[in-house]
């Protein structure tokens, strides 16, 4: 439908058929020219008639082209089997933009890890440790990093310092559960100064800076997505 409707606007026959109708309608519409309609309107279904065969011929032109078009596209594709060419996989060397959204996407998955734990409980209840293990290193490795392209480095650095802080927050508002070694949640108020207080401010905080972390790690991949940085292929859990 769009290619016919694009065929439609760059037809001068369609273009004179459609000035052509607005005009009939005009005229009709005017009182003073009621005593020449007949003249008028046998003028208009002249030009129409017109219009209409030269679109008839448009058309017919259009199609014997395309049918060349796609007689032409079978004959190279049969040249192309009859080679039978095998393809050969060049190892192809990534630039360093590219190298570093692979390598933050691996160490921050989207279908698993952090990032689907705290999508499925934003409050910081609990959280396996070995979660948070990727989320320190990516702190780490990047802490000095930067991309080539502005708009990599712009949404890598909204990434980075929503993890930082992220990273900040559990060093200081959690505690390694005394249930589950394994796992990390937010210091109880009767282990604050500031009682319950102060931990329903610290899980109030811990929940904004989640949802930062989330968003913003989100839109770092959307980005890194658009600048073909990666590709939308599982290899790298995203």
């Amino acid at each position: 439908m769009k290619r016919f409707l694009d065929f439609l606007t760059n037809s001068p026959a369609a273009v004179t058929f459609a000035v052509l109708t607005v005009l009939g309608i005009i005229a009709f519409a005017i009182p003073g020219l009621h005593s020449a309609a007949w003249v008028i309107g046998l003028v208009l279904c002249l030009g129409v008639i017109a219009a209409l065969l030269m679109f008839h011929g448009e058309w017919r032109r259009a199609q014997q082209q395309i049918d060349a078009l796609r007689q032409q596209l079978s004959v190279e594709r049969g040249r192309m089997d009859t080679l039978g060419l095998t393809p050969v996989e060049d190892k192809v060397e990534l630039l360093p933009d590219e190298r570093r959204a692979r390598r933050i996407l691996e160490l921050i998955p989207d279908s698993s890890g952090l990032v689907q734990s705290l999508r499925l409980d934003a409050t910081f209840a609990t959280v396996a440790v070995d979660e948070l293990e990727p989320l320190t290193t990516f702190c780490a490795e990047f802490k000095k990093a930067s991309f080539d392209n502005p708009r990599s480095h712009t949404a890598f650095m909204n990434l980075y310092r929503a993890a930082e802080g992220l990273s900040i927050w559990v060093k200081e508002e959690t505690q390694v559960s005394p249930d589950d070694a394994g796992t990390r949640e937010i210091r109880p108020g009767d282990a604050r100064k500031d009682g319950w207080r102060g931990y329903t401010e610290a899980q109030s905080r811990g929940e904004r800076l989640s949802d930062d972390f989330v968003s913003s790690r989100w839109e770092f991949n959307q980005t890194a997505l658009e600048l073909g940085l990666v590709s939308g292929s599982p290899p790298f859990n995203d």
